[in-house]
């Protein structure tokens, strides 16, 4: 008997598509229990390598190299910089060593450079010294800017600077900046000194805005000039007059500039 429009199928096929979709079920399963396996191991060794790398002692910076400071020494970089303790170079933070060590009035510029595994290379800009300042029975080191570096109450001039008298800068603090006309004028007068009377004298005293005392290393002389554009227009009068003085042997007390394209010798009393 035959029946039309049906299809007669036998049940072994039917089971067979069963245990196709149960295999590829169970397939499924096993490649997502793979993936998490992988992520598990992969996790569990990322873990390990940062714990040992941020812990371990082999990482702790333990060379560090300073260009440029002629001035400030090494040991006082180290400790603004916190590097005077040991410290893991993946925790060191060059931005703020940076900024902890340009706090010192010493520090024009710095940088810091990590070299791994375990150095730091450090250069440093250094504000020179233009004058030690005598004021409030303290000696002030300055710049020429004005800033000053540092304070101390016993006289030392290892920097070799020109002793600045007259000047008081109240109570300013290394750090902070001395912004007297009158100085700036003394800065106009030790770059005339500098070039055209080297090594010849030692000392200014400010009298006031417009006049000045220089005093001369070999025989005592003190010059009382104006300005330093007086000293520039008029220096060969100035070089005569200690030219002078030196052959002569003069007595002499005190060379006043304070008068127009003249000046007066004056001899002790």
């Amino acid at each position: 008997m035959i029946l039309s429009g049906y299809r007669v199928t036998d049940n072994y096929e039917n089971e067979e598509e069963i245990l196709d979709e149960d295999g590829e079920e169970d397939s499924r399963e096993y490649n997502l229990f793979r993936v998490l396996l992988f992520y598990i191991i992969v996790g569990f060794l990322s873990w390990n390598i940062f714990y040992f790398v941020f812990t371990s002692s082999w990482f702790d910076i333990k060379r560090v190299t300073i260009h440029g400071n002629n001035y400030l020494d090494s040991d006082t970089i180290l400790t603004q910089g916190e590097l005077d303790k040991p410290v893991n170079i993946f925790h060191f933070n060059t931005e703020i060593a940076c900024q902890d060590v340009s706090r010192n009035p010493w520090v024009k510029e710095v940088t810091m450079k990590k070299i791994y595994p375990n150095q730091v290379d450090i250069s440093i800009v250094e504000n020179k010294p233009g004058a030690l300042l005598y004021s409030n029975d303290l000696y002030y080191l300055i710049t020429a800017e004005g800033m000053i570096l540092s304070a101390f109450s016993q006289f030392h001039n290892d920097f070799n600077q020109y002793i600045i008298t007259g000047l008081d800068i109240g109570l300013k603090k290394p750090g902070e900046t001395v912004g007297d006309i009158a100085y700036q004028e003394v800065q106009r007068i030790i770059y005339v000194l500098n070039n055209i009377f080297p090594e010849q004298f030692y000392k200014i005293g400010i009298i006031s805005k417009e006049e000045f005392l220089l005093f001369h290393k070999n025989n005592n002389i003190k010059v009382r000039i104006e300005s330093g554009e007086q000293l520039i227009r008029e220096w060969y009068l100035l070089e005569s007059a200690l030219q002078k003085v030196t052959a002569e042997k003069m007595p002499s007390e005190e060379i006043n500039m304070k008068y127009k394209e003249r000046l007066l010798i004056i001899l002790p009393d």
